[in-house]
């Protein structure tokens, strides 16, 4: 079993009016190993196609330019490409809450190592009908399901996470995006942290979480190509106790508070810096000022010594010729 990326992602560049198209295709019915991961697409100038691009995005992709038919290697993930990939970055095992992916399909992931199909078809099918009993209690019970980080648009009847920031990154300002407890923010250089919907919200509960930059043993690729309904299942605002928070913990609160601190002791240190580029700039101009007067001193002084030689000179032969 695995798992493969599918679609078609367009890339379009205003300035110059180029677009790139491209098609992540899935491996046919009948289809080998050699047509797994297959990637084509189109370079275009407006509606001129410029080259196309056909291989595998996990191994060589060669570019066709239309206009003289020379093919070259355009892209080739190399041992050494590999080693610049990106730290995976997860939150402890231990440490995380029921409901997210890695402790909740635990059992699935491991089943799926070892490659016992039934077995993981078992434990999905137990977790699918958990939820499902969940939800038939809400029903029954006529709780209401309030989703903490998604909110349904009735307009287009889609689901979309209320903390979303589409606003373009200032590099002037913006100095680190990151997740707390499922809530997206950016940390500006003023020091404040902005959510996209600009709302502040009570705090229910606090939990700080570790996160590991070592690969977990548990695999997060686990849901398999088929899935039942009414098996999705999301936190809501009535149950603090996955995520904790709505707003900014106290602990975050001491963090920025630390970090308001760290950057009044750089502004100082600045400041004094400046101070002291100022103090010997001034050093600089007075010591070589005291340099053009000891260097005028000594030519005034040359010239009278030369003048008393040559009034010497003029005297003694007034003398003789007299």
């Amino acid at each position: 079993m695995t798992m493969e990326l599918g679609g078609k992602v367009t890339i379009d560049c205003e300035k110059t009016n180029h677009r790139a198209e491209l098609e992540f295709k899935l491996k046919p019915f009948f289809g080998g190993s050699a047509s797994i991961n297959q990637i084509s697409g189109k370079i275009k100038c407006g509606e001129e196609v410029l080259a196309s691009l056909t291989g595998h995005w996990d191994g060589e992709v060669h570019i066709n330019e239309l206009k003289n038919g020379n093919t070259e290697m355009f892209w080739n993930p190399t041992s050494e490409v590999r080693r610049q990939r990106l730290k995976r970055h997860i939150v402890l095992f231990e440490e995380q809450t029921d409901f997210e992916s890695e402790r909740l399909w635990q059992h699935v992931t491991s089943a799926i190592n070892k490659g016992d199909q039934h077995k993981a078809t078992q434990e999905k099918f137990v977790l699918e009908e958990e939820q499902r009993n969940a939800a038939r209690e809400r029903r029954e019970s006529g709780t209401e399901w309030k989703p903490l980080l998604f909110q349904h648009d009735a307009g287009t009847n889609e689901w979309h996470y209320k903390y979303e920031d589409l606003r373009p990154w200032d590099p002037l300002n913006d100095i680190a995006q990151f997740e707390k407890d499922g809530i997206l923010q950016t940390m500006e250089r003023h020091l404040s942290t902005r959510m996209s919907n600009h709302k502040t919200r009570s705090a229910k509960e606090c939990r700080r979480r570790k996160t590991s930059d070592q690969p977990s043993n548990h695999s997060q690729n686990t849901e398999s190509s088929c899935s039942t309904p009414d098996s999705v299942q999301e936190l809501s605002d009535d149950d603090g106790k996955y995520l904790g928070f709505e707003s900014l913990c106290a602990q975050c609160g001491k963090e920025m508070n630390h970090l308001r601190e760290i950057h009044s002791a750089v502004l100082s240190l600045q400041k004094a810096q400046q101070d002291i580029h100022r103090n010997l700039s001034a050093l600089n101009k007075k010591s070589f000022h005291r340099k053009a007067s000891s260097e005028s001193f000594l030519l005034d002084s040359r010239c009278w010594f030369l003048l008393c030689i040559f009034l010497t000179c003029q005297l003694f032969i007034n003398y003789v010729f007299k």
